[in-house]
C-alpha cells in the first residue's frame, strides 16, 4: 500500500512540475510578445510625434521667415518643439531652419 502512495505522490509530482513548466513557459512566450508589441507600438508613436513636430517646425519656419521677425512666444514654443523634435530622434532636417528662425528678431 504505501509503495502504491509512494509511486502515485512520484506521478502527481512529476505531472504538477511539467504542468508548471509549461505554465511557466508559456508566460515567458507571452509577456515577451507583450513586450515586443508595446515597443512596436511606442516606436509607432514617437514616430509620429516626430513627424507632426517636424511639419509644425517647418509650417512656423515658414510663416516667421516670411514675415521677417518672430514673437518672443513663438520663439520659445518653437525652442522647446525643436527641442521635443531632437530628443525623439529627428534628424538634422530641421536644424537650418531652427537656425534661421533664432536670428529673425523678435518684436512683441
Amino acid at each position: 500500500m504505501s509503495t502504491i502512495l509512494a509511486i502515485a505522490t512520484s506521478v502527481v509530482s512529476a505531472v504538477l512540475a511539467f504542468v508548471l513548466q509549461s505554465v511557466i513557459r508559456e508566460n515567458i512566450r507571452l509577456k515577451k510578445e507583450k513586450d515586443e508589441k508595446q515597443c512596436k507600438h511606442d516606436t509607432a508613436i514617437e514616430n509620429g510625434v516626430v513627424c507632426i513636430l517636424r511639419k509644425h517646425l517647418m509650417d512656423e519656419h515658414e510663416i516667421w521667415v516670411a514675415k521677417g521677425y518672430i514673437t518672443s512666444h513663438a520663439l520659445e514654443s518653437g525652442l522647446l518643439m525643436y527641442k521635443a523634435y531632437k530628443d525623439l530622434g529627428g534628424n538634422g532636417m530641421i536644424d537650418h531652419m531652427e537656425d534661421e528662425i533664432q536670428a529673425l528678431p523678435i518684436k512683441d
